[in-house]
């Protein structure tokens, strides 16, 4: 029925098919088309033959996830039999275009996954795994945004099925690995029972598993070469879901890239689907790419404040030792400088690779083996960071010297109050003074004068003291972000502390809030709180309860985050906790929802 679909095909009446793309599944055409409703290029997949409806009903179940990074299912159908998956145009190179010139940095790597696997995570929590992760389904498109596709829809094409949920996300979080070695490498990590299509180079292998990245690339860091070798290696270790993979991986840059290869889904002329494999091929491989920028967040890495000797779980071993040498080089060389990656891997013995491996690009014979190939001429290499002009204002120092002026003012009036007589402020010859000199008696009243602090309430208490701080969420007995969470009490603004980041002001609609609990030293009288918040917008409310029960309790004070958000209680209260629940995020100097808290002070 596959003769029924063409050039000029109205799918449901609404999309017009243009001209074919390449596909990699067997029993699947891609076209790209026109929504004549809505005046917009999308994709659509022909189901031609196999698990037609399975795929059909995975589709749908993906559309349900929202998250940008992920391909979005517009529409889901039968047209005369055949079945048909419409999804947003795909624009940007897929990383096996990007790895044909040779490897990525290890930065280039480490953001374009982790971006994925920030991306599964939101899916995983929907209850939809990819199950059939490939070079050829993660695109890295022009303003540098990471796209995922083929989200459960491409395992039900291929038979792919788990039922056990650990399962599924260990065979997603282990591909995302083998994308990071594919990054690394220039090479594919294949499993010996994989039916998957891969146009990329197979990895060598020794022992049954892929060797690892810093024996065929030099220059690959210390975690990211162990974080290869432990999770591709014969037993289950590593990371067993992609959230505990982003941990490993984070921070990582923020990826801003030109035209590096041509669009995919743009169509390509007469020429059909070779011709767009081969045009997106070759501007992935021949066009000089635009240089790419990385902004490292200025956070701290989530486990540097481990204490010695903790891992996290999934977190690899220590690497073992690694043979002396590097092998020939297998990718096309660039250029000869190394781009810098932080702690490279040392090489410990000789090399033992099986010579018959195939390369992805042979260097010629007469040429010496190398240290391997450098990064400098990837598809969109990064480039050092450099001062930015539109770089965010840091309020630290104006805050500083406010405080400061403040304080200086205070202190004036004090030593006035505190050495100055009583009659002192009175005008010599006044009415007062003389009335004081012609009655004494008067003056004997007057000596109770300076006890007047002790009029002060007696069950006002000790000043609030913050003894410890934790973070909670409802969803999630372990918190969120308890790494470094000290830093917002630690009474130093150049530092803070940090949620995860989120795609919509509320929580991505993955939970009602979260929130931090301060626990005083002992019982105290709470009036305020104040909040210093690098960025502006969200809500939350605050209560004198327990993490248990953060919404529970009279509602001492809410209100919009600034940075300097003031919450003064309409009446002082006895407390020896205090919750902060923020009901939504605010927005930070880059335009990302999370929450970013510098300092907090009771008062």
């Amino acid at each position: 029925m596959t003769e029924e679909v063409g050039r000029g095909t109205v799918l449901a009446g609404r999309y017009r098919v243009i001209e074919a793309l390449p596909s990699d599944l067997d029993g699947v055409s891609v076209w790209h088309a026109t929504d004549q409703i809505l005046d917009r290029p999308v994709r659509v997949r022909i189901l031609q033959s196999g698990a037609v409806a399975p795929a059909l009903d995975a589709a749908r179940r993906a559309a349900l996830v929202t998250d940008a990074r992920l391909v979005r299912v517009l529409d889901v159908g039968m047209h005369e039999g055949v079945g048909y998956v419409v999804s947003e145009q795909i624009t940007g190179a897929s990383l096996a275009q990007l790895v044909e010139r040779g490897p990525l940095t290890p930065d280039q790597a480490r953001a374009v996954v982790g971006e994925a696997a920030a991306a599964l995570e939101v899916a995983r929590r929907r209850g939809v795994h990819h199950l059939a992760l490939r070079p050829s389904v993660v695109h890295v498109s022009a303003d540098g945004r990471v796209l995922v596709s083929g989200l459960a829809i491409d395992a039900a094409l291929l038979g792919t099925a788990l039922n056990d949920p650990r399962a599924t996300s260990r065979t997603d979080t282990v591909d995302l690995v083998r994308l990071l070695y594919t990054g690394l490498t220039g090479r594919w990590p294949l499993e010996r029972d994989d039916d998957r299509s891969v146009s990329v180079q197979p990895a060598p292998v020794l022992d049954g598993v892929p060797v690892p990245p810093a024996e065929i690339v030099a220059g690959v860091p210390n975690d990211l070469d162990t974080l290869c070798a432990v999770t591709l290696g014969p037993h289950e270790d590593g990371p067993h879901t992609p959230g505990e993979l982003v941990h490993e991986l984070e921070p990582w840059g923020e990826i801003r890239v030109g035209r590096a290869a041509e669009e995919p889904d743009e169509p390509t002329g007469a020429g059909g689907a070779v011709a767009a494999g081969a045009a997106a091929a070759a501007a992935a491989t021949d066009r000089p790419a635009a240089p790419v920028r990385v902004a490292r967040q200025s956070v701290r890495s989530a486990f540097d404040e481990l204490p010695a000797g903790a891992q996290r779980p999934g977190t690899p071993p220590p690497a073992v030792p690694r043979r002396q040498g590097v092998l020939p080089a297998t990718v096309a060389p660039a250029a000869a400088t190394t781009a810098a990656a932080s702690s490279p891997a040392p090489a410990m013995y000789p090399p033992a690779v099986p010579a018959s491996l195939p390369p992805v690009a042979p260097a010629p014979q007469a040429e010496p083996w190398d240290d391997g190939p450098t990064f400098t001429d990837d598809p969109f290499a990064f480039v050092e960071d450099e001062p930015e002009t539109g770089r965010r204002f840091d309020p630290t120092a104006l805050v500083l010297v406010i405080v400061g002026i403040v304080v200086l003012v205070g202190l004036v009036f004090a030593a006035r109050a505190l050495f100055a007589s009583p009659v002192d402020d009175r005008e010599p010859g006044t009415g007062q003074e003389t009335a004081a000199q012609e009655d004494p008696a008067t003056e004997e009243p007057a000596a109770p004068a300076p006890e007047e602090p002790a009029a002060e309430d007696p069950d006002a208490g000790p000043a609030p003291v913050v003894a410890s701080i934790r973070t909670f969420d409802p969803t999630d007995p372990a918190g969120e972000r308890v790494e470094n969470v000290e830093l917002a009490v630690d009474g130093d603004p150049s530092t803070f502390w940090f949620s995860y980041t989120y795609n919509r002001p509320d929580f991505g609609g993955l939970k009602e809030g979260m929130g931090l609990e301060l626990a005083l030293a002992e019982q105290s009288t709470v009036s305020g709180v104040t909040l210093n918040v690098n960025g502006t917008g969200g809500n939350v409310e605050v209560r004198a309860t327990t993490a248990e029960a953060p919404t529970e309790g009279e509602l001492l004070a809410s209100g919009t985050l600034s940075q300097d958000t003031v919450l003064t209680f309409a009446e002082p209260v006895q407390a020896s906790t205090i919750v902060l629940y923020f009901t939504e995020l605010p927005t930070n100097a880059a335009g990302q929802f999370r929450l970013e808290v510098t300092e907090i002070t009771v008062s």
